[in-house]
């Protein structure tokens, strides 16, 4: 039988014990938030090839940078500027890793920007999932190099042709959705500057794109086609220029998983179509890539296109005006004619692109 003193002893000893304990879990915490702290402190400093990005930008040796990222990353910025990742200065030169979500995921961007005048040097791409099909220019300087010399005082926006203002980035063609990640990700690192730099406040900057196919200020049909080479517009052809060059009529059938269809086209040679803009442009590129407004795209040689009886720019069928994607008509529409299943047949055409190569 227990007596009342043993019973106080066992009483003591647990209790000695539950204290024992608590200090230990305390103390366990405390370590591991301090090693959760260094290892946070440690992921800001930017990775082999993110400083190799920040070095070709700015021509300045990514390890003699200082990482501020704690300081300057503070619990409000980071949830106004969620994309902002890693912060570093040296002198005047402040370098920011950025990772906006694009359409497929993350696009790693390095982006410096000059202290003194408060303007970008440069961005460039380290890290993206994006399709390799649609974003073939994504890393080519034409594109990159549109993000240096702007002020870090005025949020960049996106245009589809032609930049009218100093502060509008010309889009991807057929990648709209991630050029403006890409933006979105520059666009934070100007407001983290101009917060912590210039002591202004500025507007929260998304992470992600707010996208909805069909929703929102895409692409549309203006009836005419741009001819567009490296992200330069060539020339913009409309579509009374179109009719007004020689026409021809083709009778085709065209095989589908809908079944076989009957038409009678009427257009002009694409090649028509592409010396009206410039007669040099068939002997200076390889390729050509047709563009739909809903991004579909299908590449064509420029050997098909220079072939006597082979790519069309048509816009009639069975003598009724082809339909733009809104139903009415002024629509166009790329007809390869030995393609009887029409995998290349692209429908509401907006663009054609010319590149040496096909990506």
């Amino acid at each position: 039988m227990e007596t009342g003193n043993s019973a106080s002893v066992r009483a003591g000893t647990r209790k000695i014990w539950i204290i024992v304990a608590a200090f230990v879990i305390v103390a366990v915490l405390a370590v591991a938030a301090i090693l959760l702290l260094l290892g946070r402190q440690g992921d800001t400093k930017p990775t082999v090839a993110e400083g190799a990005a920040i070095t070709e930008i700015c021509g300045v040796d990514y390890r003699d940078f200082t990482d501020i990222t704690p300081g300057v990353m503070t619990k409000e910025r980071s949830a106004k500027f969620p994309a902002v990742d890693k912060v570093s200065v040296n002198g005047d030169l402040y370098a920011f890793i950025v990772k906006p979500i694009a359409y497929n995921g993350p696009v790693v961007l390095a982006v410096v920007i000059d202290g003194s005048n408060g303007k970008s040097i440069g961005m460039r791409i380290v890290e993206h999932a994006e399709t390799p099909h649609y974003v073939r220019d994504m890393d080519n300087t034409w594109f990159t190099n549109r993000f240096a010399g702007k002020s870090v005082l005025e949020y960049l926006g996106i245009v589809r042709l032609a930049a009218r203002s100093d502060n509008e980035i010309v889009a991807i063609t057929g990648a709209t959705v991630s050029t403006e990640g890409i933006v979105n990700g520059v666009n934070a690192a100007f407001g983290v500057f101009q917060e912590y730099v210039l002591g202004t406040t500025a507007a929260e900057v998304p992470y992600m794109v707010r996208f909805e196919p069909g929703v929102g200020d895409g692409p549309v049909e203006t009836g005419s086609l741009v001819i567009r080479a490296y992200g330069l517009v060539l020339a913009e052809i409309g579509l009374d220029e179109i009719r007004a060059l020689p026409s021809v009529r083709r009778v085709m059938s065209i095989h589908s998983t809908a079944g076989v269809t009957s038409h009678s086209f009427r257009g002009t040679l694409l090649s028509n179509v592409l010396n009206l803009a410039d007669p040099g442009l068939v002997g200076e590129y390889d390729w050509a890539l047709a563009v739909g407004v809903d991004d579909f795209m299908s590449g064509i040689g420029m050997n098909e296109i220079m072939a006597e009886n082979s790519v069309f720019v048509m816009y009639e069928d069975n003598d009724e005006p082809l339909l733009k994607k809104n139903g009415e008509p002024g629509g166009i529409r790329i007809v390869v004619l030995d393609d009887v299943f029409g995998q290349r047949f692209t429908q509401f055409m907006i663009e054609i692109v010319l590149s040496e190569e096909l990506r």
